[in-house]
């Protein structure tokens, strides 16, 4: 298919502004935070009042591993980590989900960690079905080059070959070397997974999980544009999602 006949669907719809504090209350609880900085540890978190905030990091050349107001462990949540079962009421994640290499192993181990009736909080996007799911990110300034600025051909990713991808680029003018740099950011790059927004959901719906509360960002798509990535991706049902807020009960 070729990109330029694909919608433009814009900005994400109902996006989040307070992540945790309209979910739950944090006051007197531990905490295992994931992929915060300082910064978003003070703004998002502390100023809830929880007993005691750890933050654990995968990525230790990322802003994650700069903490130093809060104690911060080095560890893989798709590993058994260091922390004893039941350590923790809550486990709140910050974009993090879609980065993870093997997502229903990171979430057994949540369920290890937290004591029993205890919370994840997970804010989290792009899933790899959504319009905007690889995630590209190779030029900050260019709307071809950069999910966030929203005005990307919708599901290139899904709907394109990609010799399609390529010869797009080029008729936009870019040399092959960018159509290159974009098929590896779609396809090869080991910073996201590829796992659709229904996977997700079949995850987070575990038998030892209930989504208590959820709050959805989405695009709207046009019907026949629906339709055909249901017809190329059969079993597969939301395209709309980009992720969103969520708060699971955990029953052990």
């Amino acid at each position: 298919m070729n990109p330029r006949e694909l919608p433009r669907v814009g900005p994400i719809s109902n996006p989040i502004h307070d992540f945790y504090g309209e979910y739950t209350d944090l006051s007197g609880k531990r905490l295992l935070c994931i992929g915060f900085t300082e910064d978003e540890l003070r703004q998002y978190v502390a100023r809830y009042g929880p007993a005691r905030i750890t933050m654990l990091t995968n990525w230790v050349d990322h802003a994650d591993a700069k903490i130093k107001s809060f104690p911060l462990v080095i560890g893989d949540i798709t590993q058994k980590t260091e922390f004893a079962d039941d350590s923790f009421d809550s486990i709140l994640t910050l974009s993090v989900l879609e980065h993870l290499s093997d997502v229903r192993a990171a979430f057994q181990e949540m369920v290890r960690l937290l004591k029993r009736g205890g919370e994840m909080l997970h804010m989290f996007g792009p899933a790899w079905s959504c319009a905007y799911g690889h995630h590209i990110y190779a030029d900050s300034s260019d709307p071809l080059l950069n999910f966030s600025l929203w005005d990307m051909p919708a599901h290139m990713h899904l709907l394109c070959s990609p010799d399609e991808i390529k010869r797009f680029y080029r008729d936009q003018g870019y040399p092959d070397t960018i159509g290159d740099t974009v098929l590896h950011w779609y396809y090869d790059t080991p910073i996201i997974n590829r796992e659709f927004y229904d996977e997700y959901i079949r995850i987070m719906s575990d038998q030892c999980f209930q989504i208590d509360k959820m709050h959805l960002m989405y695009n709207e798509l046009p019907r026949g544009h629906l339709a055909l990535l249901r017809k190329l991706h059969p079993g597969r049902n939301d395209f709309s999602t980009y992720g969103g807020r969520y708060r699971l009960v955990i029953r052990k």
